[in-house]
């Protein structure tokens, strides 16, 4: 029973806000943000890609580090926020860990930041007075301190429960940096609430970082988000000066960038910036109805379980759409909704955008769920990753042994040749990982713990062990399957043999193709102005084209040619100068 003028949805008792023990939240950060990160080279296509624009920064000079490129191949997408972190990460710790798991690194980095964000965005939302559960009528209801802190674990406890995610933040791709970016916004619009001028600040340092991680594209869609925000949440003059002064601060952020190529490289800026804009225009537009259909059937799975708790909160506090927990980050989700609805090619590297903002939305929600409702979601959890995880464990058991034979068939033929043996290590990791979840299910069935935690944590490491499970068991294989080393060393090697080379011309070659072979092989690629001395070149030829099928022009004899055994669609072809 409660008795409050507060009208809230939420009814949150002292037991029900009970503190997450630091240690289990702080350990499946650990494992989730780690697993997956060492161990494996670079990975074609989007993770190589990036890979070597931030080796060219590392290795390069004041032009690469200000126009990407792969060597001499510019990349003028997105932008080099997020190169430049790696590149400083392969520099400070490629020493000691390898250029291609320093650059890893950024990862770990960007998770960092984002969940740090999103934690303290969501204990100042919860903390305000119209956020609060109801008083009851005889006490024992959750205070503001207890109720913030459970809503904050709650919401980064959902972000690394959403099942598409994870993949995506493991790679070395501009999204790491945008969705940290998009996490640090909300928190300056949290902190703008209390501190006007430092919530404006880092507000705008987000929304510029945001365009320098991913383009101005979505930094144009939550520009009037930030608007709509300091119109509803804030109050007197702060709120015309919060988004004033966060627009200022984030063109003056992005503006170093181009102003300190144009300054440093003033011969290349103008090509480079030329195509920026080009692709800049060429990403806003409409997309068809084939794109809209294929998000439309990966978003429900890949925000799950953010989606239906924020529609639910939406719902549940549909008489406080206006107050700022609820405001602000649903302003936010829905200008990144509109920018894949605006956007001319929208890939599903996109929907990771729309996570972030929707996280606190599902924290908010999911304090107000029914009891039936939360033990579904519960179960839900424990049914979908352990079933998830017992596939994982009988595939591995099929691939070591041949049995079941079927399963066995099905992973060798996406591993042709691969002999390595299991490792004794990762192994007796996984099986220790795979016995921590089966004691949280043990933990919920026979305690019944009436923490508003309990479903989220679940989903977080059910995650968790699914990922790390599925690292330690199958990272050989899928290194061996999506590596180019073998056949970057047999390129290597036949070029050696032929007589070496100071370069190599790149021809018909992905920026991805550029970097593996360069990391793998020691291929030495160099601009097309620059390749005149090159007495070899590497040719790709794709099956499903007819328009890559002709050799580098010029005098050029083939001298060896092959493929990769798990990728024979593609053929490399290596060429010397000379009369065929």
């Amino acid at each position: 029973m409660s008795f409050d003028a507060h009208r809230s949805p939420a009814r949150v008792s002292v037991a029900e806000a009970a503190r997450l023990p630091r240690w289990l939240l702080w350990l499946l950060l650990v494992v989730y943000g780690v697993a997956g990160l060492p161990g494996h080279d670079p990975w074609y296509q989007d993770d190589a890609a990036t890979f070597g624009v931030m080796w060219t920064m590392a290795q390069g000079g004041a032009s690469d580090w200000l126009l990407p490129n792969v060597f001499g191949a510019p990349i003028p997408e997105d932008g080099p926020l997020s190169f430049w972190a790696g590149a400083v990460f392969i520099r400070l710790l490629g020493p000691l860990l390898g250029d291609a798991v320093a650059a890893r690194v950024t990862c770990l980095f960007w998770f960092a930041v984002c969940t740090s964000a999103l934690w303290y965005a969501t204990y100042g939302l919860a903390r305000r007075g119209e956020a609060q559960p109801v008083a009851f009528a005889f006490g024992g209801e959750a205070n503001a301190r207890d109720y913030g802190r459970m809503l904050a674990d709650i919401s980064v406890l959902l972000f690394l429960g959403t099942i598409g995610i994870a993949t995506r933040l493991h790679q070395t791709v501009p999204e790491t940096a945008a969705v940290a970016m998009l996490a640090l916004i909300l928190l300056g619009l949290a902190i703008a609430l209390e501190r006007p001028g430092l919530g404006a600040c880092v507000t705008g340092l987000a929304l510029g970082g945001l365009a320098l991680a991913r383009g101005v594209g979505p930094a144009l869609f939550a520009l009037p988000a930030i608007v709509a925000a300091g119109l509803i949440a804030l109050r007197d003059r702060a709120r015309w000066q919060v988004p004033l002064v966060a627009t200022l601060v984030a063109a003056a952020c992005f503006a170093v960038w181009p102003g300190m190529a144009i300054l440093l490289a003033p011969e290349r800026a103008a090509d480079f910036f030329g195509a920026w804009r080009n692709w800049t225009l060429e990403s806003i537009g409409f997309p068809g109805a084939a794109e809209l259909g294929r998000i439309g059937r990966n978003f429900p799975w890949y925000a799950w379980p953010l989606w239906p708790l924020a529609l639910w909160t939406a719902y549940a506090w549909r008489h406080a759409l206006r107050a700022p927990h609820i405001a602000l980050a649903g302003l936010l989700s829905l200008a990144m909704l509109a920018s894949l609805l605006f956007s001319s090619s929208p890939s599903e590297t996109m929907l990771i955008l729309t996570v972030p903002s929707m996280v606190p939305l599902a924290a908010f929600g999911a304090t107000t769920l029914r009891r039936a409702a939360e033990n579904a979601l519960d179960w839900f959890a424990i049914a979908l990753f352990s079933l998830l995880a017992f596939g994982a464990w009988a595939y591995f058991v099929a691939m070591q042994t041949g049995v079941p034979p079927k399963m066995a068939a099905s992973v060798a033929r996406l591993i042709p040749g691969f002999k390595e043996p299991a490792s004794v290590l990762g192994t007796m990791v996984a099986v220790t990982a795979s016995l921590a979840w089966l004691a949280l299910i043990v933990w919920r069935v026979r305690e019944r713990p009436p923490m508003l935690w309990r479903g989220p944590m679940l989903g977080a490491a059910g995650l968790t062990t699914l990922w790390a499970v599925i690292n330690l068991l199958f990272m050989p294989a899928l290194n061996y399957n999506r590596s180019y080393a073998r056949l970057a060393s047999q390129v290597a090697a036949e070029i050696e043999r032929s007589g070496g080379s100071p370069c190599v011309l790149a021809h018909r070659l992905q920026p991805a193709h550029r970097a593996l072979f360069a990391l793998l092989g020691g291929l030495r690629f160099v601009a097309p102005e620059q390749e005149a001395p090159c007495q070899v070149a590497l040719h790709r030829d794709t099956r499903n084209s007819s328009l890559d099928d002709e050799p580098p022009p010029g005098p050029w004899r083939q001298i060896w040619d092959g493929v990769s055994p798990t990728r024979q669609d593609e053929t490399f072809r290596l060429y010397r100068r000379g009369p065929g």
